[in-house]
């Protein structure tokens, strides 16, 4: 029994001796590894680091004027809110256009003729413009033509369906239409589909 005990000694000896005698050094407790040695993570980035599309810019269907009648032009908008529609149209057609003006502001003082403004309570589908003093003292062609390019623009987006114009004081105004006639209710995109020009 003595003896084996002493074979298996001897035995692990040599293996110990063999291991050492091939270069492979023994620790007595572990080492941490060289700097450099594991390949380094590339960082995930985080989701405030990612880049964010921007959204497309609006875009509308706007009505100038081109010599008695109005045509159309796709142009950038802020927005297709009444007023920004409004805006867009006093801002005048595209610098790419040619022969083409609008009539919506007063070329002697800048202002817009027409604005849009809130009614109590909201009508469905119709938006209400509040025209200035300036409006009505405007010759009847060019109130036609001015109401044929707001009417037509704020009536192509899809939730409006007429427009009424009033005053100052909310009362509403008898608006002249291409055939002569005075209409005294919300003007739809028909009552100035006459105007149109086609190219």
């Amino acid at each position: 029994m003595v003896r084996r005990l002493l074979v298996g000694i001897g035995a692990g000896l040599l293996l110990l001796g063999a291991v050492t005698g091939c270069g492979v050094p023994v620790e007595s407790s572990a080492q941490p590894l060289p700097s450099g040695v594991l390949p380094t993570p590339t960082p995930t980035p985080s989701p405030t680091e990612t880049s964010t599309t921007q959204p497309a810019p609006a875009t509308a269907r706007l009505w100038f004027v081109q010599e008695e009648g109005i045509v159309p032009v796709t142009a950038p908008v802020e927005g297709t809110e009444p007023q920004q529609l409004l805006d867009a149209l006093a801002a005048g057609p595209p610098a790419d256009t040619e022969n083409l003006r609008t009539v919506v502001v007063d070329p002697l003082t800048g202002e817009a003729f027409v604005s849009a403004t809130d009614t109590n309570p909201p009508q469905v589908g119709i938006v209400t413009v509040q025209a200035s003093p300036a409006f009505t003292a405007l010759p009847p062609t060019e109130q036609i033509l001015l109401l044929g390019q707001v009417v037509l623009t704020l009536t192509g987006v899809r939730t409006t369906d007429g427009v009424l114009v009033v005053n100052e004081q909310g009362e509403a105004l008898a608006v002249p239409l291409p055939d002569g006639r005075l209409l005294d209710g919300p003007a739809t995109a028909a009552d100035y589909r006459s105007l149109v020009r086609v190219s």
